[in-house]
């Protein structure tokens, strides 16, 4: 069973179990985000047979990775301590 799962499965202190599966999809999607640009900033630096050419490419990267971790909601500390 997906930690996730279980968390959202056991039925004590729900409220934290839930708060706790939220970050844990939400680090998930980052790392995914994160995995995914990292691949790209490979692929832009092997094939780009300029350095102005792959600077230009690997900002484009990194303009789109912020902009994918922008959309990914946050949860507060202050969320977590309230449970």
């Amino acid at each position: 069973m997906d930690i996730v799962e279980c968390l959202r499965a056991t039925t004590e202190c729900s409220e934290l179990n839930d708060q706790a599966a939220r970050e844990i999809e939400r680090l998930r999607a980052e790392n995914e985000i994160f995995r995914s640009a990292m691949q790209s900033a490979n692929t832009a630096m092997a094939e780009a047979p300029l350095w102005h050419a792959q600077h230009r490419v690997l900002s484009e990267v990194l303009i789109e990775l912020k902009k994918a971790l922008a959309k990914v909601p946050k949860v507060s500390a202050m969320d977590v301590c309230a449970a």
